[in-house]
């Protein structure tokens, strides 16, 4: 009866994974050495981000992978492994765990899917150096909005050259001057 709600309990979390590893971000790293405050404060910064650290087992990740039919190499899965995955802000989830490991020195960026596709450490730091959502949307109504006001300025221009020269035409006439 017991090993009946084990298995259920494993088949139960092997589903919670394919909940993980179907986010648009998740990044796996071996936490070793980490203490209990060190990977408290890394779960907070990644939860400031609206994004998730969880450690996993193994044997249940490579059992997912094998459900899924992915050639996931049992390397991959060896050791203490922890994910920190997100849907919305996966970038910035990159960039925070890539700064912890920079500052920390203790944790190591094993591997990683973006969008569902197996990436390397390298790979991860270079999706940490993109800017974040909010930063990309700024650059793009900028991108935008740019030449409109130009085009703009463009329309206007001939009135405004055509105000200087009625104001200077009013001034030499009030000066007394000929025209």
């Amino acid at each position: 009866m017991a090993s009946s709600q084990i298995l259920e309990k494993k088949k139960k979390t092997v589903e919670e994974l394919a909940d993980i590893f179907n986010c648009n971000g998740v990044y796996l790293f071996d936490y070793r050495g980490l203490k209990v405050s060190e990977m408290g404060s890394l779960r907070n910064r990644i939860k400031k981000l609206g994004a998730n650290v969880k450690v996993i087992k193994n044997r249940l990740a490579i059992k997912f992978f094998e459900k899924e039919k992915m050639p996931i190499g049992r390397d991959l899965f060896n050791g203490p492994i922890a994910v920190a995955y997100s849907n919305e802000k996966f970038v910035e989830t990159a960039k925070a765990l890539v700064e912890f490991e920079k500052e920390s020195k203790k944790i190591k960026i094993k591997s990683g899917f973006i969008e569902r596709k197996l990436v390397s450490p390298v790979q991860i730091s270079e999706v940490a150096k993109l800017p974040g959502k909010e930063q990309m949307l700024a650059q793009l109504v900028f991108s935008i909005g740019m030449p409109l006001r130009r085009f703009g300025s463009a329309l206007a221009a001939p009135l405004t050259h055509m105000l200087v020269l009625l104001k200077n035409l009013q001034a030499k006439k009030e000066k007394g001057g000929q025209i």
